[in-house]
């Protein structure tokens, strides 16, 4: 080999090195909005205490501890988690700090003719149908763990669950939990894969574990359901790898409100299975659009899912988020043509204060996502900035991965205060 060809190989490694590197570190500083208070970027405990929490974080950072130790957080609420991008701003940054225990939940959304998160996908050739927490023609009360469930309409089950690398260097996985129907008729999947020596554990109702040796970035599960079509149900699966770290759980669905998840049959006692340390709960966007919602109203919808989170969950600590400030579209008609413009959304500080005053009055935290966004006015800059698309409600990817990441230093700020 030529010396010169030598020099370019090793500098395309270099270059490609680099490149992991970068992709694999926090994008604190990647993006910026102007109208964002940092300052007001802390978490109001109201009397709550995460003592629990931070003393395992600190026995994470424990490196001589040989015992897997794993801190799960799941993350629920509607359309800004359902896109993946605000809790892998969360979750990348958590697990660089105190460690990777897996992607978390995935949920075959994709199936269900919705949106999916980049950074993984679940495929199948055969034909479902499916049902959502959200009300409408696919409502179902019956959801699984994820507020969405699919079922095999032909019988078939033939489903392929893998992770990509867009963000983090974490995809693979050597255990899989499937959560589905409780039904004891539920069809035993055999792997189709080159995992060795698979494992498989369906001990647990509604729940099939499987694990194996070495990691890998796809599974293929293949099965049939002989009985009825409820008994084939689906609804998420988690991606773990068995070390100690941190797992984030997102569970997001379009148009979700807290009387979304409210209706589903003992939603917290599916929740559960997680095992969760801290749920984050973001919703009041769709709240704060609807013309029906009061101040009372919302107050009590939030008081039944967290009082059942409480019940069913003892151990876990609770984090309610407030969404920003959002606008609503009206159209006119004006010289024969039909225009678009928005308004001020009036009710979103309602719905801002009341998530406020109940974490004041139940002693939970809350984190002021509409204050440091930049309050009154801030969605015309997060827009001119490319941190919000045109329709004042969603954020670009850029803007929800800034949110993930103010969120983590929020929690990372706090944990540094208490060790203090």
């Amino acid at each position: 080999m030529h010396y010169s060809h030598y020099i370019y190989r090793q500098a395309l490694v270099w270059i490609l090195a680099t490149w992991v590197y970068g992709m694999c570190q926090s994008q604190d500083n990647a993006f910026d909005i102007s109208c964002i208070d940092t300052t007001a970027n802390y978490i109001t405990f109201n009397n709550a205490d995460w003592t629990p929490l931070f003393n395992q974080l600190t026995q994470l950072e424990d490196t001589t501890d040989t015992i897997v130790d794993i801190i799960s957080i799941a993350h629920i609420g509607d359309s800004h988690i359902q896109a993946g991008f605000f809790t892998e701003g969360l979750r990348i940054p958590l697990q660089q700090k105190w460690g990777n225990a897996g992607r978390g939940l995935i949920t075959p959304l994709r199936i269900s003719n919705t949106n999916e998160p980049t950074y993984y996908k679940i495929s199948t050739p055969d034909d479902w149908t499916h049902y959502r927490c959200v009300l409408g023609k696919k409502f179902d009360s019956n959801v699984g763990i994820s507020g969405i469930s699919i079922l095999p309409t032909s019988g078939e089950i033939d489903l392929t669950f893998e992770t990509y690398n867009h963000h983090d260097c974490y995809a693979g996985f050597n255990s899989l939990r499937l959560f589905h129907s409780e039904s004891e008729n539920f069809p035993q999947l055999i792997p189709d894969t080159a995992c060795e020596e698979i494992e498989i554990d369906n001990s647990r109702r509604g729940e099939t574990r499987y694990s194996w040796k070495t990691t890998t970035n796809s599974i293929h599960l293949q099965g049939f359901n002989s009985y009825e079509l409820e008994c084939g149900a689906i609804y998420a699966a988690s991606i773990e790898n068995g070390n100690s770290g941190i797992i984030v759980h997102a569970i997001g669905n379009n148009s979700a409100t807290y009387e979304c998840y409210n209706r589903v049959n003992n939603y917290a006692s599916k929740l559960s299975a997680l095992t969760p340390h801290l749920i984050i709960i973001s919703m009041g966007t769709n709240e704060s659009v609807s013309s029906t919602i009061t101040s009372e109203l919302l107050y009590s919808q939030i008081d039944q899912l967290v009082s059942s989170i409480r019940q069913e969950i003892p151990q876990a600590l609770i984090l309610l988020t407030t969404p920003a400030e959002n606008k609503i579209r009206r159209r006119r008609r004006k010289n024969n043509r039909r225009r678009t413009y928005y308004v001020d959304n009036k009710h979103i500080t309602d719905v801002v204060e009341t998530i406020k005053q109940y974490g004041i009055d139940h002693n939970i935290a809350v984190w002021d996502w509409y204050t440091i966004s930049g309050g009154k006015g801030s969605c015309e800059t997060w827009v001119k900035e490319r941190g919000m698309t045109a329709d004042r409600i969603h954020y670009t990817a850029n803007g929800y991965t800034l949110q993930g990441n103010l969120l983590y230093n929020s929690i990372h700020n706090a944990y540094e205060k208490h060790i203090r």
